[in-house]
């Protein structure tokens, strides 16, 4: 088939489909839920990682408190041993009674001392512990979250290529009624224009840039049986109606 303008006309059906597919596939790099899925990804990543680091001092403030509770349980038992020696009766010698006098206020005292350290890091572990399950709970949370945002994302991205599918069916079932040179020169152009080479020129206006073209410009287009006029501003392909 001999390239006319007559059977050029096609190409600005041919246009139309690819100008819809390339708009489908900027919506889809560009998609509102893949943007919402990365803002979430994002704040769920930070959050786990705020998670990690509250779990690592959690964890040493509860392993911490093991060790004073363990140490005040000794401290007592050591000091209910000397005290039932003190009064048990079994130790005569008054040095040895004072010495083990001693020994207890010691151990009371050394108690009491790790009694507040224990009281003032069971403090710090209980706010470490509430910090810790509200960071569970946001984690949770934020998961949740981006699952939802998946799937809106993932329906979205069905519905454009679904479009796009239909489009290139369209666009395989127009072909066949181009000419083989149209289609290449419109192959070829289509880069060099942002995707749009061909417009449609009409009362002597280019359709693609909107610009009325001079006299001389209408008046060789008129004269003129070339199947690919081009505009005199835009350079595009014009497909005269």
């Amino acid at each position: 088939m001999e390239p006319t303008r007559e059977t050029v006309r096609p190409l600005l059906e041919l246009q139309r489909i690819d100008s819809s597919v390339d708009r489908l596939n900027g919506r889809a790099a560009a998609l509102p839920e893949q943007q919402e899925m990365d803002r979430l990804t994002e704040e769920l990543a930070a959050a786990r990682k705020t998670l990690a680091e509250r779990e690592l001092g959690f964890g040493g403030l509860s392993r911490d408190t093991a060790k004073l509770e363990a140490e005040v349980e000794a401290l007592s038992d050591k000091i209910k041993h000397e005290n039932d020696r003190l009064y048990s009766g079994s130790v005569g010698s008054p040095k040895e009674l004072t010495a083990i006098q001693a020994e207890i206020d010691g151990l009371r005292k050394r108690k009491n001392h790790v009694e507040d350290q224990l009281l003032e890091l069971m403090e710090k572990k209980e706010a470490a512990e509430k910090d810790f399950n509200e960071s569970k709970e946001q984690v949770s949370g934020l998961e949740s979250q981006v699952a939802a945002a998946t799937v809106a994302r993932d329906t979205a991205t069905t519905d454009i290529a679904g479009e796009i599918e239909k489009l290139q069916d369209e666009r395989r079932a127009l072909l066949p009624s181009i000419p083989e040179e149209a289609v290449e020169v419109y192959e070829q152009v289509r880069p060099k224009k942002e995707g749009v080479a061909v417009a449609a020129y009409e009362h002597g206006v280019c359709r693609g840039c909107m610009v009325e073209l001079s006299p001389v410009a209408r008046d060789e287009i008129k004269r003129s049986d070339d199947p690919f006029p081009r505009c005199e501003n835009c350079r595009r392909i014009l497909i005269v109606l």
